[in-house]
């Protein structure tokens, strides 16, 4: 899902997931760059921009409202499924971009069985608990 999101942020284009940026050695100070890969244009800019702009809309409008954050422009989608079946049970999760206007960051956060009153239901727009 991260690479999904990754890709539409890069305007249609596959870029490769990373954990970290550099690796600096503690003892020498050396850096080692870790170098973003790119791969194929997998959809078009256009239709990676309307994506990217109906998730800008989750955020500043949506079931992400929890994710905005003054003085950027973050695009995100939450989701709920049940875990199993008729098992009570939910898995929430929201991914999200950041900066819309120059993409740096992408995460996937997951919330195996939460707690509180709107655990089933828009978990990033409301007062959620026990997370």
């Amino acid at each position: 899902m991260v690479t999904m999101v990754s890709t539409i942020a890069n305007k249609g284009r596959y870029v490769k997931p990373r954990l970290v940026k550099k690796i600096i050695d503690s003892q020498t100070g050396e850096v080692e760059e870790i170098e973003a890969k790119y791969g194929d244009q997998v959809i078009t800019e256009k239709t990676a921009e309307n994506v990217l702009s109906m998730m800008e809309s989750v955020v500043s409008e949506g079931t992400g409202k929890n994710a905005k954050v003054v003085g950027y422009r973050i695009g995100g989608k939450t989701g709920t499924s049940e875990d199993g079946v008729n098992t009570g049970k939910y898995v929430t999760s929201f991914i999200g971009v950041a900066n819309i206007d120059n993409p740096k960051f992408a995460m996937l956060i997951t919330l195996y069985n939460p707690t509180g009153e709107r655990r089933t239901s828009g978990w990033w727009s409301s007062s959620a608990s026990g997370w």
